[in-house]
């Protein structure tokens, strides 16, 4: 996983909604929504807390 993944993935675990980080990054919502689906893919999890703890795990956040 990249730096940029790694910090998209890092943006959930401060209990942000799709909107608030789609505003942070200058972004749409669906946008976000697609970075998400894709980081759960990579880390093989379905949801935002799984993601989250993976990537603790991992040491990537």
């Amino acid at each position: 996983m990249g730096d940029e993944a790694a910090g998209d993935v890092a943006l959930p675990q401060t209990g942000a909604s799709n909107r608030e980080i789609a505003e942070r990054l200058f972004i749409s919502q669906a946008t976000v929504k697609t970075h998400l689906i894709h980081i759960y893919s990579k880390l093989g999890v379905d949801n935002r807390t799984a993601a989250v703890e993976r990537a603790r795990q991992r040491r990537i956040i």
